[in-house]
């Protein structure tokens, strides 16, 4: 509007300039000066209120002026007028979008109805207690809903899943082909997830344990959201997750954490703010998450609180291991543990439990996946430096292809709890979450 507007007065102008230098000639007595010029082009415009104007062109050129001036008229009035109809189809345009992705919302959050997970529900009747009073019963959220599945049941094209997907951060697209390695070959396989979301970078649930699973790269990486997510509620512990991004193209790391975000690699210091809005307001946002994520850190992680960073690896021909523990540099340097007699009692339960009951591998100190300087284990023990941090690599086969995923996720919450956390268990609020039905997760709370 504003550009049309300029574009309208520059036109007036310089047809005002030329209108006088013509009439000035022909009527001296009445084009006095350009400003009468002016004020004739002008009040044209209104039909000449009050006659204002002196009298009208009357030479030739003049008057090929006054047509010009008057197509000029119909600009000023027509121009607007079809950009705030334009702007009026658009406003329609997009709130009758708005209200088709409200509802494609609802049907997408009917496609995770709550269920009974076989696999785990196999696995406590194979226990003496049947994993105890508490777990029966059980109404998982589903990990994940096919795309097809989705477009065919509920009604909806591709573009309608991803517009929900981009407006609604509860849910997600993803490939299960990201979650093989690159020497497979493997389709893409595009399935929706979703998440329960409270705070700005994702899901926090404290539980007043001492321990605390970390997951950083839920974003990015597939099924891991949901196995963490599970794995906590059955353990009883607190949860952090990260699951969302500001910048998708770019990536903000929890797991290996950077001074500062950056925005095209540069810092906020880098930019100017009048010049660079865009990348100053990304890099606030950022940094606010950042604070958010670790504000919440430090309100669960207490001294010899146990952190569990739990982040997903890619099976290969040389890396078959189930289970990847890291806690320290290469050569074992800068180690992020205290407790490494109850580490290595953890450990020693874990690993004969994954084989004996499910066949899985696992090791202790991995040298593939080493930490670096910027770990985030290395962020906490800043601030509490009697906190024990380790990482936990779930191979993604596991996490999204195993059968029995969330009965490893079980087995390994008794365990944790059992060696770190004195055996408390699961919550009472989160046994009557697992005994609710219905669609997704609702509202996930953030106080006790």
């Amino acid at each position: 509007m504003w550009v049309s507007l300029e574009v309208l007065i520059a036109l007036t102008l310089v047809l005002s300039t030329l209108l006088f230098f013509v009439e000035h000639a022909a009527q001296p007595e009445v084009y006095t000066s350009w400003w009468d010029a002016f004020v004739w082009s002008f009040m044209g415009y209104l039909g000449n209120p009050g006659k204002f104007a002196p009298g009208d062109p009357i030479t030739l050129v003049g008057r090929f002026l006054w047509i010009a001036i008057a197509i000029v008229k119909i600009m000023i009035f027509a121009v607007p007028a079809g950009l705030v109809a334009s702007g009026f189809s658009k406003a329609m345009a997009k709130e009758k979008r708005d209200n088709e992705l409200a509802e494609y919302r609802r049907r997408m959050q009917k496609a995770f109805r709550r269920s009974a997970n076989k696999g785990l529900r196999e696995y406590l009747n194979t226990l003496p207690d049947g994993g105890g009073e508490t777990m029966k019963a059980l109404n998982i959220v589903p990990q994940r809903v096919k795309v097809a599945k989705m477009q065919t049941r509920q009604g909806m094209d591709m573009n309608d899943i991803i517009d929900t997907c981009n407006k609604f951060l509860e849910f997600r697209l993803k490939n299960l082909a990201d979650a093989h390695s690159d020497e497979d070959d493997v389709q893409d396989r595009f399935v929706v997830e979703h998440f329960p979301l409270n705070s700005s970078y994702g899901c926090f649930i404290p539980h007043g344990s001492k321990v605390t699973i970390v997951c950083t790269s839920s974003f990015d990486e597939v099924g891991m959201g949901w196995f963490t997510y599970y794995l906590a509620k059955m353990g009883g512990f607190n949860y952090i997750s990260k699951e969302l991004e500001v910048d998708t193209n770019e990536l903000d790391s929890f797991y290996n954490l950077s001074e500062k975000p950056l925005y095209d690699k540069k810092p906020l210091s880098a930019y100017n703010e009048k010049e660079n809005k865009e990348a100053v307001k990304v890099l606030k946002e950022k940094q606010n998450r950042r604070n958010d994520f670790l504000a919440d850190l430090k309100e669960v992680v207490q001294d010899s609180s146990w952190v569990i960073i739990m982040t997903e690896h890619l099976k290969t021909k040389e890396n078959q291991t189930d289970f990847h523990f890291a806690y320290s540099q290469k050569g074992g340097a800068n180690a992020t543990i205290n407790d490494m007699d109850a580490y290595q009692h953890l450990f020693e339960q874990f690993d004969a439990a994954m084989k004996t009951d499910f066949g899985l591998d696992s090791v202790i100190a991995s040298p593939r996946y080493p930490l670096l300087k910027k770990n985030l284990g290395y962020t906490i023990r800043k601030d509490i430096a009697d906190a024990n941090v380790f990482v936990l690599r779930p191979s993604s086969e596991l996490v999204n292809f195993n059968d029995r995923k969330l009965a490893i996720a079980y087995r390994m919450a008794t365990i944790i709890s059992q060696q770190l956390d004195g055996g408390r268990g699961i919550q009472p609020d989160d046994v009557k979450d697992f005994k609710e039905t219905g669609f997704g997760y609702g509202l996930a709370k953030k106080t006790l």
